[in-house]
C-alpha cells in the first residue's frame, strides 16, 4: 500500500501554500515531479485523478509535490486577488521545496513539470528561469491563456442566454468588455480581476528558450472519450518545441473529460501511459 503523502503549508512571499509531498518508494529515486494544477474550478474536478497519478508516480520511485497556488484550493488568499505572476512565483517556490526534499535533479533523476490544462502554460513560463535538467508532461494542454479565459467567460454567457431577461442581458456590457474597462467580473463563483485577464491574454504554450538538443523531453497527452488524433494546434506547438531542441512525444489516451465535471472516470489508461513515458 502506498504511503500517505505529507500534508503541510509552505511559507512564501504571497502567503502559505497548501502542499502534498509524495515521497518516492523503492531503493532508487527515478526523478522529481512538480504538479501544476488547472484554472479555477478545474482544480477541483481534476483533484481526484491528479492525486491518483501522484500516488502512482511515487510508487514508481518519483518524488512528487502537489500544491495549491495563491487563492486556490486550501492555500491562503482570495482567487480574485491572484495574478499570474503570483502563481508563477508560487510554482518556483514549490519547485525549490521539492528540490530541498528530494535533492538536486540529475540526468538520471530529472525534474518533470507536470501541467494539467492551464497548468501546461505554467510549464512553459517556468522554463524561462529553470537551470536544472528538466522534462515536461502535459495533460490536455491549452495553446494560450486567451483560450483559457474565453472558455471560462463562455460559461457565464451560456447561463445568461438561458435566462428569460433578454432585454437586461442585451443592455449589459459583456464580461470581456467589463474586464477591458478595468472591472472585476464573477464567473461560476470566481472573481476574475482585469490584471489576471490581461496576463492570461499574453500567455502562449511556445517554449521560452532553446533547449540543448536531445536533453529535454516533451510528453503531451490528448484525452478524449474515444480514440482520436492530437489537435492540430498541439501538433503545431510540438513542432515549435522540436525546432527548439525538445524531443516531443504526442499520445492520445481514451479517458473521460474529467476536468469538465466531477465524475467517477477510470483514469488507469491515462496514468499508465504517463508512467510509461516518464520512465
Amino acid at each position: 500500500m502506498a504511503d500517505l503523502p505529507d500534508a503541510f503549508f509552505l511559507p512564501t512571499h504571497s502567503g502559505s501554500l497548501f502542499c502534498l509531498y509524495h515521497a518516492p518508494q523503492g531503493p532508487v529515486l527515478r526523478g522529481q515531479v512538480l504538479h501544476l494544477h488547472p484554472f479555477a474550478e478545474e482544480l477541483n474536478t481534476c483533484r481526484r485523478i491528479s492525486a491518483q497519478c501522484a500516488r502512482a508516480l511515487a510508487a514508481a520511485g518519483f518524488a512528487v509535490l502537489q500544491f495549491d497556488m495563491y487563492g486556490c484550493g486550501d492555500s491562503v488568499g482570495d482567487f480574485g486577488d491572484a495574478t499570474w505572476t503570483d502563481w508563477l512565483n508560487n510554482a518556483h517556490d514549490a519547485q525549490e521545496e521539492l528540490q530541498r526534499r528530494a535533492g538536486e535533479p540529475t540526468e538520471a533523476a530529472p525534474l518533470w513539470l507536470w501541467g494539467v490544462r492551464s497548468g501546461t502554460l505554467m510549464t512553459a513560463d517556468m522554463l524561462k528561469d529553470m537551470n536544472v535538467p528538466c522534462h515536461v508532461l502535459w495533460w490536455q494542454p491549452v495553446v494560450s491563456g486567451q483560450q483559457v479565459l474565453q472558455q471560462w467567460l463562455r460559461l457565464d454567457a451560456a447561463k445568461e442566454w438561458l435566462s428569460k431577461d433578454k432585454e437586461r442581458i442585451e443592455a449589459t456590457p459583456s464580461l470581456s468588455e467589463q474586464l477591458k474597462r478595468g472591472q472585476d467580473v464573477h464567473v461560476g463563483g470566481y472573481r476574475i480581476s482585469p490584471e489576471l485577464a490581461r496576463e492570461l491574454n499574453t500567455l502562449h504554450l511556445a517554449p521560452s528558450r532553446p533547449q540543448t538538443p536531445g536533453q529535454g523531453k516533451l510528453v503531451s497527452m490528448d484525452i478524449s472519450a474515444s480514440p482520436s488524433s492530437p489537435p492540430p494546434g498541439i501538433t503545431r506547438q510540438a513542432q515549435i518545441w522540436q525546432d527548439q531542441g525538445w524531443q516531443p512525444h504526442l499520445q492520445s489516451v481514451t479517458c473521460g473529460t474529467f476536468w469538465q465535471q466531477f465524475s467517477s472516470t477510470d483514469p488507469s489508461d491515462l496514468i499508465d501511459a504517463s508512467l510509461a513515458c516518464v520512465r
